[in-house]
């Protein structure tokens, strides 16, 4: 299946945020990956509501991969079950990031066998790598995804940001695009993809309220995986697999 990394250049754009809604909402089976290397774990306190994952993540895979354990065999038993949006929905693993600021250090020598077990999962993974930072996102994710999607805001500061440190990887990935969380605030998608000559492959709705549901573990209103803004995150999940399902269709009728 497909392998979708997303980042951002700054700002407080919702990138964690934006990735656990597309899990939760993506049309197919998929696994949602914290590999943010500035850990908060966000998605445990959040939507998980305090959830500890025992030890359970990419501190465990750590260990593996220096006792030379092959990781694709104990990706599933370091995963957890995220709570769906909807009964109907497609069930969403999750694997949690890093335990402690200190292992992320200690991960370097990990992230190529982490990408190869990724990539030979049956499902879709999406993988929140946070912020792009001053050196840039770990080769081994640049080099083995599908599909590197810069999150944005629309404002001039969050705009600025992303001229910084846009062609960080734009330069080294052909596959980069955006997703524009509140277009036309105040910019809209075609002042964006006109400055930026990057494609937008997605826009998520600004829906603060809403979406700290997912940030923040709010209690849900009623009919939340119907509202609005989850409609949204819908529409944003099904023309992201359509890229990518495109995309691979032409790989595949290349003589």
């Amino acid at each position: 299946m497909a392998i979708v990394v997303l980042t951002s250049a700054g700002n407080a754009p919702g990138v964690t945020t934006t990735a656990l809604g597309l899990a939760l909402t993506w049309p197919r089976p998929v696994l949602l990956v914290d590999a943010d290397r500035t850990p908060t774990q966000a998605v445990l306190a959040g939507y998980l509501r305090g959830e500890h994952p025992g030890q359970r993540g990419l501190g465990r895979l750590l260990q593996a991969t220096r006792e030379r354990r092959p990781l694709a065999e104990l990706l599933d038993d370091e995963t957890i079950e995220l709570p769906p949006l909807r009964p109907v929905d497609v069930p969403t693993r999750f694997l949690p990031g890093f335990p402690h600021p200190g292992v992320v250090g200690l991960f370097g020598s990990a992230w190529p066998d982490l990408m190869d077990a990724l990539a030979a999962d049956d499902r879709d993974v999406l993988i929140d790598a946070g912020r792009i930072g001053v050196e840039g996102l770990p080769a081994p994710l640049m080099q083995q995804a599908d599909q590197i999607l810069v999150v944005t805001r629309t404002s001039l500061v969050a705009l600025a940001g992303l001229r910084l440190y846009l062609p960080m990887v734009a330069e080294t990935s052909t596959e980069t695009a955006l997703v524009l969380v509140g277009s036309g605030m105040p910019y809209s998608r075609a002042e964006v993809q006109g400055q930026f000559a990057t494609t937008i492959a997605a826009e998520v709705a600004h829906a603060p309220a809403p979406a700290a549901v997912l940030s923040d573990g709010g209690r849900p209103p009623r009919r939340f995986g119907d509202s609005s803004y989850v409609r949204s995150l819908r529409a944003a999940a099904t023309s992201i697999v359509g890229r990518l399902d495109a995309t691979r269709e032409l790989i595949g009728a290349r003589p």
